[in-house]
């Protein structure tokens, strides 16, 4: 009874230990079986060939520098304007042209180029000397007329000092000479007088004793008391001579010191007027003097200047080249309110621009570049030297004659031979090549020379598209170059300089309408599989992969082969040969925005929207940027 509950459990176990084993032993067999199966399958199934047909590139990080691609005409880098310089005429003399070269006719400096009819301004030399010898005439005798004013005031103020000096003798001579003098003679006088009073008042009382005695008669005695008595009558008047020199009372001194006195005064007075009058005349004639040759130098300069305007009137080269008739922007767009013609009989302005001479071995691109590219491109800098305001300000210290001569004739024909020597360059554009469709095989190299702050005047069909003329100069020299050529300009915009993570621009795949977002085929071992990627800045070669691809992947450069014919896609040499997928060449895509695509490139639909050249006015294309806005 004790021994079976023991074995009980172990007879239990037995059967569950069996089934396990059956179990695991038959699971081996399947696995088994599949193993077999699937080792046969790969035996008797070929592999998978790798696919042939598709043109591989592996992403990459690099620099990324934008491009800019535009078309554009040579012209001389040197380009010398002919302007008109001869003075507009009346209605009744209007300039007209006598004789002009023929447009495009090589030239040498200094050759004929036009000649302008002169005759009015022969007419008018003529009169106008007969009015310049006559101011000159009025000139000559209004100096010498200012000669004798000057002799004349000298001779007035000479006789006016020597008046007011003998005057003043006269003052002197009677206080110091004549007054003592007459005043001594008094005394004098009076001395006598009472000598000659003693001497009768002792021989009339010698005669009363004579008479007395017997001697004499009554009628002696009374002879020589009248004596006396007339010479006490001539001391009194002696005296009275004194009294009236030296008594207040009567103020003889005082009378004749002031007469004398007053005609001093009088004569500082005239001396005075003198002065006075001779500075009015000298004033008067030098005032005329100076009128008179004012008008003489006006008469001058006008004479002169219808000689100078006659010289004016054959115009000549002002350099070797080649002769292109000058035709402006307005009227190249039909716009304008007078379209001027240059030939012969036409009439010409005043400052009118005729033609110009262009320097055939100094050559650039006249060009316009879209807005949404412009503020990314720099020209050449310059700054100002100076040098002809500082011979100017040198000329201010030469004669007046010369100085006046210099600044009217010779200063415009400085500033044209010496502006190279006025502006020094600073800082070197960007660089750029230049393909002429005439050379084609030939790149030239070259930089931005500058870049215009005002957007350039379109037609009607493109009024809303803002373009900015761009120079391109040609730093290499090429024979056969000539103005007016076709060429394409391609701008290389300075970039960060930073690597970033590229994609060969016919790897995308999508429009516009998918905004930065694309699809590209990624290699998935020998499968191609899509994959949907963000995009940033391109150029004409490669695109910015700012999210979606890893360095090292492996995309397909072809993806036409895998979706189709109307996929919006480019293929591999679309860049090269200048076309499009998809909406032409040129640039004309289906966006909704105007504009011309000129400039190979291809249509903003097959790449995304870009920073700086993306986004622009055409639309959901925006900009391309190798070519102009897509229509």
């Amino acid at each position: 009874m004790n021994g079976s509950p023991s074995h009980a459990p172990a007879h239990r176990d037995k059967p569950r230990r069996s089934r396990l084993s059956r179990r695991l032993t038959l699971g081996g067999i399947i696995v088994g079986l599949i193993g077999v199966a699937g080792f046969f399958y790969w035996l008797t199934t070929p592999a998978k060939a790798q696919r042939t047909d598709l043109i591989l590139e592996k992403v990459k990080f690099e620099p990324l520098n934008l491009t800019v691609v535009e078309r554009g005409a040579l012209e001389s880098a040197d380009n010398r304007e002919v302007v008109c310089r001869v003075k507009a005429g009346t209605k009744t003399q209007a300039l007209t042209i006598k004789w002009v070269i023929d447009d495009g006719a090589q030239v040498k400096q200094g050759e004929r180029l036009m000649e302008v009819d002169d005759s009015a301004l022969q007419d008018s030399l003529k009169a106008e000397k007969i009015l310049f010898d006559q101011a000159k005439a009025a000139w000559i005798a209004a100096e010498e007329q200012y000669k004798i004013t000057l002799s004349q005031n000298e001779t007035d103020i000479k006789t006016a000092e020597v008046d007011l000096q003998l005057k003043r003798i006269d003052l002197e001579k009677y206080q110091k000479g004549d007054y003592p003098k007459d005043l001594k003679v008094a005394e004098g006088n009076i001395k006598i007088a009472e000598s000659n009073v003693e001497q009768q008042r002792d021989r009339a009382a010698w005669a009363q004793r004579m008479v007395k005695k017997g001697y004499q008669t009554v009628s002696q005695a009374q002879a020589e008391q009248s004596k006396l008595e007339s010479m006490e009558i001539d001391l009194a008047k002696a005296n009275e001579e004194r009294r009236v020199l030296t008594d207040p009372k009567f103020g003889m001194k005082e009378r004749s010191e002031t007469d004398l006195r007053n005609k001093v005064a009088e004569a500082e007075r005239a001396l005075a007027r003198a002065k006075l009058q001779a500075a009015a005349k000298e004033v008067t004639a030098d005032s005329d003097r100076q009128t008179k040759k004012s008008v003489y130098e006006q008469e001058q300069d006008k004479y002169e200047d219808i000689e100078d305007q006659i010289r004016k009137c054959i115009i000549t080269s002002p350099q070797d080249g080649m002769v292109v008739y000058y035709v402006s922007e307005q009227s190249r767009y039909g716009s304008g309110s007078q379209q001027s013609i240059i030939a012969q009989g036409e009439p010409v302005k005043e400052g009118q621009k005729l033609m110009r001479i262009p320097d055939l071995r100094r050559m650039l691109v006249n060009t316009k570049v879209h807005e949404a590219m412009v503020s990314r491109i720099k020209g050449d800098i310059w700054q100002p030297t100076g040098f002809v305001d500082t011979l100017r300000a040198a000329m201010m210290f030469t004669p007046d004659g010369l100085t006046r001569l210099l600044n009217q004739h010779a200063i415009p024909d400085i500033r044209e031979r010496m502006r190279d020597y006025e502006m020094k360059r600073v800082y070197n554009g960007m660089r750029a090549t230049v393909r002429i469709d005439a050379f084609h095989d030939h790149v030239l190299q070259g930089h931005v020379k500058s870049v215009a702050t005002v957007a350039s005047q379109q037609d009607w069909m493109t009024a809303d598209v803002k373009l900015y003329q761009t120079m391109v100069s040609i730093d290499e020299s090429r024979d056969g170059l000539k103005p007016g050529m076709s060429a394409e300009v391609t701008i290389y915009v300075e970039g960060t300089g930073e690597q970033v993570l590229t994609l060969p621009l016919q790897a995308v795949v999508g429009g516009a309408e998918m905004g930065r977002l694309r699809k590209v085929f990624v290699m998935d071992g020998p499968t191609p599989r899509e994959r949907e990627v963000t995009l940033g800045l391109s150029n004409e070669r490669v695109v910015e992969v700012k999210d979606g691809l890893n360095e090292g992947e492996v995309v397909v450069l072809n993806p036409r082969v895998l979706i189709g014919d109307k996929a919006k896609t480019r293929q591999a040499g679309d860049v090269d040969r200048g076309v499009t997928t998809e909406g032409g060449s040129g640039g004309k895509g289906k966006g909704k925005g105007k504009g011309r695509g000129q400039g190979k490139g291809f249509k903003i639909d097959d790449m995304p929207p870009i920073d700086g050249p993306g986004g622009g006015p055409g639309g959901p294309g925006g900009f391309p940027p190798n070519g102009r806005p897509g229509k």
